[in-house]
């Protein structure tokens, strides 16, 4: 939970360098809280921030999807849930430096794209077998 000794002495939100965005004045202090303690420490999580703050995870993850959208942080890390190497998503300050790094960063299976010819269908055997083979027009 954020105690007195994390607040700045200022009742005004600190500014980051871009203007704060936020509907309510709560809203303006968590999110100059947020970006403080990622410019202080250079990386965090959403869990790290989220108990930092006390706020749930669906909150703290609104807060930031705001923050990266307005430039203020960017994700850094995206999370990895494979076996043996699971790693949180961690946020660093700063707008990304490109859109083509962040693509090349992702997981082979999300940077395939589909290349099929258009028009023609197929199903997996299993389904074929379960529910008879693809249907090439649409329409019923």
């Amino acid at each position: 939970m954020w105690n007195s000794s994390h607040v700045v002495s200022s009742s005004a939100p600190p500014q980051t360098g871009r203007r704060i965005l936020g509907r309510s004045k709560k809203s303006q202090l968590h999110i100059a809280h947020i970006a403080q303690h990622i410019a202080a420490h250079g990386q965090a999580s959403a869990a790290q921030l989220s108990a930092l703050l006390g706020l749930d995870a669906g909150t703290m993850s609104r807060y930031l999807r705001h923050m990266c959208g307005a430039g203020l942080i960017h994700l850094a890390q995206r999370h990895c849930t494979e076996p043996g190497r699971q790693r949180p998503a961690l946020y660093a300050p700063g707008e990304a430096d490109g859109e083509d790094e962040a693509w090349a960063e992702l997981p082979p299976q999300v940077r395939r794209m589909a290349s099929w010819p258009g028009g023609t269908a197929s199903r997996d055997p299993l389904v074929a077998a379960l529910f008879g083979p693809a249907n090439n027009h649409h329409g019923a």
